[in-house]
């Protein structure tokens, strides 16, 4: 009995509590590395030096693409972009705009075409005329002077005359009314201008059988037309300046007008167009 006792007091000594196994437990939780904890920045993310110079790096590419130079065929998608708005009208459109620019004492244009001012209309307008400005200036030397093959002559003179009258006028007058502080869109001004000379369409064509005298009376009218049609359709805003800056207004708005009846007259259907085709089959 004694010896059993003492056995079994040996055996409960050297069994570990359980206070002694928790703080083994610990002691073990403690000194083993935690997952989350120990693990360093560069394992789970990337610090954040590294994500800055990412950063950098895309924003610096991205300003290289913008500032590289575009080619000529972006540049013209660039354009085609931001005129194709301004062709977009319908036929009943076009066919108010010309009937109202035949009747000149109206000012009801940009109750038509103020919303939506097109250059479809003056584009083609001006196309026209430089065809029937070539073939009516060829015909009536012709009709003088019995010579043809003069039409391929007139065609470019024509064109760049049209063109830049058609797009560069407007842009004098937009600049003009940008001094005098008048609210006026630039593709508003050129819409109108265009229409205007639409009337110069039956009257270059009737220009073309020679009689200077019938030329004279034609142009005057085309020309008295055209003017009266853009003096009335803006004379809201013409009104609303001071006398003295109307005076100048309208003064170079017919001083630009007269400068197309003489290039059309002399040129095209006067003396000066004779001496310029004899110079140029010599």
């Amino acid at each position: 009995m004694e010896l059993d006792n003492q056995m079994i007091d040996f055996t409960k000594d050297n069994l570990p509590t359980i206070n002694d196994q928790i703080q083994i437990n610990e002691s073990q939780s403690q000194s083993e590395p935690q997952n989350t904890g120990d693990l360093q920045p560069s394992e789970t993310e990337p610090p954040e030096e590294q994500q800055m110079e990412k950063v950098e790096n895309t924003s610096e590419q991205e300003a290289k693409k913008e500032d590289q130079p575009k080619s000529y065929i972006d540049r013209l998608l660039c354009i085609f972009n931001f005129i194709r708005p301004y062709f977009k009208v319908t036929f009943n459109d076009i066919k108010l705009r010309l009937k109202s620019s035949f009747i000149p004492i109206k000012n009801d244009f940009f109750e038509i075409a103020e919303k939506t001012p097109d250059l479809y209309g003056p584009f083609w307008i001006y196309t026209t005329l430089i065809y029937v400005i070539a073939a009516g200036g060829a015909l009536s030397y012709y009709f003088t002077n019995a010579v043809n093959n003069y039409f391929q002559l007139f065609v470019p003179v024509a064109g760049s005359i049209l063109y830049s009258f058609g797009f560069g006028f407007p842009l004098a007058l937009w600049l003009c009314m940008k001094v005098f502080k008048l609210e006026m869109k630039y593709v508003s001004l050129v819409c109108l201008y265009g229409y205007s000379l639409t009337c110069f369409i039956p009257v270059l064509i009737l220009c073309s059988s020679g009689f200077g005298w019938i030329q004279w009376i034609l142009l005057t009218y085309g020309i008295a037309n055209s003017t009266v049609f853009i003096i009335i359709n803006l004379w809201n805003l013409i009104n609303s300046l001071e006398d003295k800056k109307k005076y100048i207004f309208i003064g170079i708005l017919c001083g630009g007008q007269f400068i197309l009846f003489l290039i059309l007259k002399l040129y095209f259907f006067g003396s000066f167009k004779e001496k310029v085709v004899e110079g140029a089959t010599q």
